[in-house]
């Protein structure tokens, strides 16, 4: 069952069973109530990943793409600690590994002084290296060739030493660290999670380790079964355990590659505690693609973090580079970036709304018989509740300035029937050249059924009927496709496919599922089909990354010579562009729709456009603009 004491963090398969309680209630409430009972409607989506409230990245009009610290030495798992005399860095040094553990000193953040190797390596590799102000002392804490954690301080009390080195401290551990409390008691941190009290001079452990997480109700309780990524509910990260105390309460930091994008994101998670054994709380997305990090403030009080995303993290802003981002706490009380800097270095988070005036979800636009482009989409927030709104139609002659055109269609035109516990969901648009009119097609949640109706003027502002009787299919995502034959086509549910009769009011034979090569999806909602170059391109939306809430929906794609398929493995189209439509300007040019579903994404919840190319080996892929060749788009 989906319900627990934990409904504000229920998993995406439970908020669909709990709003269509919510909208009953909702419905039945008398109209004094109903803004409250809203509210309380709303609370049932306050951890879903399109909640402005859970972004993770916000960029303002100003933000720019994250820059190195400096480019002239290679580093990863970048450390950075605060002295009396300034700011002293070091790291895995990839540019010389076995010439010991080098150290840089800055006075601003801004100009760094390489300090040169202050630990000799012996012509070793010494990994992860970090560097702690702790009582006016220098230690560096580090892992040697043979796997054993050691500590070593500065003698002179200068961070470029000399060092003496400890003892052995743990065996065959990884990703060292230290965290010193207020209370003058001092940790050994290693691995992706474990901590160990340490003796005055941090040179011997004198406890036993114990494992941080979160707790076991730091997320909710269900009975569903543990899906592939659930293990994430058991640690922070798998890499690269930090603490920080910051105004009293304990976070721990750990890095992961986590799968968002379809791609290695090397990503910083958080938990945080009152105490610091623990319990944890669930862990949130921190920092995309920061990799092993470490968390200082300045003279200021300004929060950092540490940021070196390795080579393998292609949509990173820096590979194998020092940074820091500056970090702020969201309404929400969560760490994140601030508004001034952007992580991801790809097309689509350049992106801005294209209407900003109020919420959009499942944007669809086409090309009308007119030369106008319309637009439609999911409204008010996640929709809107039966007898509320109804379906706006937008246009555009130049895809940039959206004026609102009408309502064309309201509840009434469902005509008798109950329909209390309904939402209104994923609205299509489309112009049909062979039946020289407009169709629209809508779904209604929760019962999941899909409408097809017609224009009845030929005019794209309606007034709309029915093709028939009720609804159309069962299922949601409807979406309609008109072949260069002529034919016209119903696609919706995650991939069926089923050509459609001459009145439309039906198909001609079963619809078909349509699959790859591997039989599998094409993504697994907001289907679309578009015909390129003589090839038919299937797209849809899916989740990458752990939980969902912390992942990314993106668009895939597929492409095959018929429109029945099979199609091409599902590669990666667009990153955060889930459920949107790909669509051919007025010059010829393709692009898609987007509203950001996510908490990585540029925006959420509003409609947004990416110009795409088609490669001459049928690659789909973003550019900044048209006219680029498709060879210099984004990942071909």
């Amino acid at each position: 069952m989906c319900w627990s004491k934990y409904a504000n963090r229920l998993p995406m398969k439970c908020w669909f069973v709990f709003f269509a309680f919510a909208v009953s209630m909702v419905v039945s409430a008398s109209p004094l109530d109903r803004k409250e009972e809203e509210g309380e409607r709303d609370l049932l989506f306050r951890d879903h990943p399109s909640n402005q409230l859970n972004a993770v990245n916000e960029p303002g009009s100003s933000a720019e793409l994250l820059k190195p610290l400096f480019s002239d030495n290679l580093l990863k798992d970048v450390s950075i600690t605060r002295a009396e005399d300034g700011y002293y860095m070091t790291g895995t040094n990839l540019k010389k590994p076995n010439n010991g553990i080098y150290v840089w000193h800055s006075e601003d953040l801004r100009k760094w002084i390489p300090l040169g190797a202050v630990y000799d390596a012996k012509g070793e590799r010494y990994e992860a290296p970090e560097i702690h102000y702790i009582d006016s002392q220098f230690y560096i804490v580090f892992v040697d060739v043979l796997g054993c954690i050691r500590t070593a301080k500065s003698i002179t009390g200068d961070a470029s030493g000399p060092y003496k080195e400890s003892d052995c401290l743990i065996r065959h551990q990884s990703d060292p660290s230290l965290f010193h409390d207020e209370d003058g008691k001092s940790y050994l941190l290693y691995g992706h999670g474990f901590i160990a009290p340490l003796d005055e001079s941090l040179t011997s452990v004198i406890g036993e380790s114990k494992f941080i997480k979160p707790a076991n109700d730091g997320y909710p309780r269900t009975d569903f079964s543990a899906q592939k990524d659930w293990p994430a509910r058991d640690r922070i990260g798998d890499r690269g355990i930090f603490i920080k105390k910051i105004d009293g309460k304990y976070y721990g930091f750990a890095n992961e590659v986590s799968g968002r994008m379809k791609t290695a994101t090397d990503d910083v998670y958080v938990a945080e505690s009152e105490n610091l054994l623990g319990p944890y709380s669930g862990r949130y997305l921190a920092v995309p693609h920061a990799g092993q990090t470490t968390i200082f403030k300045d003279e200021y009080g300004q929060l950092y973090a540490t940021y070196a995303a390795p080579e393998a993290d292609r949509y990173a802003a820096l590979r194998t580079r020092p940074a820091i981002v500056p970090l702020e706490f969201s309404k929400r009380e969560r760490l994140r970036p601030v508004s001034d800097v952007i992580l991801e270095d790809s097309i689509v988070s350049e992106q801005e709304p294209r209407l900003s005036s109020e919420t959009l979800r499942d944007p669809s636009v086409t090309l009308g018989g007119d030369g106008y482009y319309y637009l439609v989409g999911t409204q008010n927030g996640y929709g809107y509740l039966y007898g509320d709104g109804g379906i706006t139609l937008f246009r555009s002659k130049d895809l940039e300035k959206w004026e609102d055109v009408a309502t064309i269609w309201s509840w009434s035109e469902l005509g008798p029937g109950d329909f209390s516990r309904m939402q209104l969901w994923a609205p299509e648009f489309k112009y049909v050249k062979s039946d020289d009119t407009y169709y629209l097609t809508f779904s209604l949640c929760c019962k999941g059924v899909t409408y097809l109706f017609k224009s009845a003027t030929g005019r794209p502002e309606g007034p709309y009927t029915n093709v028939t009787e009720g609804k159309f299919v069962d299922g949601i995502d409807g979406y309609i496709f008109e072949d260069s034959n002529g034919k016209l086509y119903f696609l919706w549910g995650g991939g069926r496919l089923g050509e459609l009769n001459a009145d439309r009011s039906g198909f001609v034979a079963p619809p078909r599922k349509l699959q790859t090569i591997e039989n599998h999806h094409v993504g697994y909602e907001g289907n679309a089909l578009a015909k390129i170059n003589g090839k038919y391109v299937l797209t849809g939306a899916e989740w990458h990354g752990p939980l969902r809430t912390n992942g990314t929906y993106d668009m895939m794609y597929g492409v095959s010579d018929t429109i029945w398929g099979p199609y091409t493995k599902a590669r990666m189209g667009v990153p955060h562009a889930g459920h949107g439509t790909v669509f051919k300007d007025k010059s010829g040019n393709w692009w898609t729709t987007m509203f950001g579903n996510d908490i990585t994404a540029p925006f959420r919840m509003h409609f947004g456009l990416v110009p795409i190319v088609i490669s001459n080996h049928m690659q789909l892929k973003p550019v900044r603009q048209h006219g680029e060749a498709a060879g210099e788009a984004e990942g071909i």
